[in-house]
């Protein structure tokens, strides 16, 4: 692959990731939760954080859209789904109800209370990160690996990233500049006070830094690992639309993975958008400096069981994956891939011997990733390597759309519409009137 020029914000996104893979081994928080300090950062920003919390409040229909898309977004790391598995507390409909209507509590003291001393919000804050800690510790002791600094700043990007890379498909105003700046300075000092160190504090850079921090999480992280469903990201993600369902009309577990893949950007999910504000950030990080991470992964205990996963995850190009049924007769499958071959127990693919350096490593770990994932055995991982933008512009349609049952493509359809009204006086009215309701009945069943 060819060297790129890259720019000043590039660079400076490039040197913030290599610093936060460089923290892997940083617990989140250490010590006892009586050890636990909240305080406010010394570059907090009052005026700016209460305009942040405007922004929120003038664009909260599409801002808690995009929260729990990316709710599905980070349950997508095998890690992280782990633990989550190990507290008990999203596995059914009713835990995983309960957990996050909670959470939905926690972020609603975050955006409309005031940041002070003894504050609702500053309870909050306190009770979430105590959760954290307590979570953290347990999960070491079952040697399944504490919640590090990455995954803290990650979960940052789970809150403030679509609304700043990705509004036009929220129905978010984002024609200011002060405003989204406010914003991302709440989420900034939100994540300090749940724990994120500055140095791995994604939203303390300049706007287009951080911009461009959230488009290399997407490329690099979030555009594979949505792509891969395991055994138990369908268990934990069935939870949560079974939970919400009754709440929240027009929702099923194919529109929103739906949904949450067409905010993503991947490949087939491009229904009713604008094809050219699909942007896909260049090539950033090297093949060495991808590698270097994976190693620095591959001998930890709580990497181990999952770390076929992230083989796949990690790779300088872009990765297309699909899953595709494939019959008994020995054929070639259509691209260079993946071959099937005949098995005494049926249909077996190994990924092709001729392949390219950058699949080296799934074809060292091929049976893992189909155990992960579930799948049959006539049903095969087929992946497509992508090299540039200008290629992935090439794959851009819905074509996933008609794969969905009539209810969901009716699902994806008005959600899709009802997102575009907030851009008029009187959709934005009925939907704040609708989510409003919504709450309302979820804070009576859950006082």
């Amino acid at each position: 692959m060819e060297s790129i020029q890259l720019t000043p914000e590039e660079l400076e996104a490039k040197e913030y990731w290599i610093t936060l893979f460089k923290a892997l081994d940083t617990p989140s928080d250490e010590g006892t939760a009586a050890d636990l300090e909240t305080e406010l950062p010394s570059w907090y920003d009052e005026a700016k954080f209460k305009r942040g919390q405007r922004f929120y409040k003038d664009n909260r229909f599409g801002i808690l859209q995009a929260t729990f898309c990316s709710l599905l977004v980070l349950l997508s790391d095998p890690k992280g789904l782990r633990i989550l598995e190990h507290t008990g507390k999203s596995n059914t409909m009713e835990t995983a109800r309960k957990r996050y209507v909670s959470t939905l509590k926690h972020m609603s003291d975050w955006y409309e209370c005031d940041l002070q001393p003894g504050s609702r919000s500053w309870k909050s804050l306190q009770q979430v990160r105590r959760m954290h800690l307590g979570a953290s510790r347990s999960a070491t002791k079952r040697q399944l690996g504490f919640i590090s600094q990455p995954e803290m700043a990650l979960t940052t990007f789970g809150f403030m990233g679509f609304p700043l890379v990705r509004p036009h498909l929220l129905g978010i105003r984002y024609d200011n500049r002060e405003d989204v700046e406010a914003f991302v300075h709440l989420w900034a000092v939100i994540g300090f006070m749940l724990g994120v160190h500055d140095h791995c504090n994604m939203c303390l850079f300049r706007l287009e830094v951080v911009d461009q921090i959230c488009r290399m999480a997407i490329r690099y992280v979030f555009m594979p690992s949505l792509q891969l469903e395991t055994t138990l990201f369908k268990q934990m993600m069935g939870a949560i639309t079974d939970a919400y369902a009754g709440y929240m009309p027009f929702m099923s577990y194919e529109s929103v993975l739906f949904l949450t893949r067409r905010l993503i950007g991947i490949p087939g999910y491009q229904y009713a958008l604008d094809l050219k504000k699909e942007i896909i950030c260049r090539p950033i990080l090297t093949k060495a400096e991808i590698e270097s991470i994976v190693e620095h992964m591959a001998p930890k205990d709580c990497y181990r069981p999952v770390m076929a996963m992230y083989r796949a995850i990690f790779c300088e190009q872009i990765r297309l994956f699909r899953v595709k049924e494939v019959s008994n007769e020995r054929k070639e499958m259509n691209g260079n891939y993946m071959l099937p071959v005949e098995d005494v127990c049926g249909t077996y693919t190994k990924l092709n011997n001729n392949e390219d350096e950058c699949n080296g490593s799934l074809k060292e770990c091929e049976e893992d990733i189909r155990q992960l994932l579930g799948l049959k055995h006539n049903q095969e991982l087929i992946v497509t390597h992508i090299d540039n933008k200008d290629e992935w512009s090439t794959y851009l349609n819905d074509s996933q759309l008609k794969q969905l049952s009539l209810g969901g493509q009716s699902n994806v359809k008005f959600t899709v519409q009802t997102l575009n009204m907030c851009y008029n006086t009187i959709g934005r009215y009925v939907n704040e009137a609708t989510l409003s309701f919504i709450l309302y009945r979820i804070n009576k069943l859950y006082p």
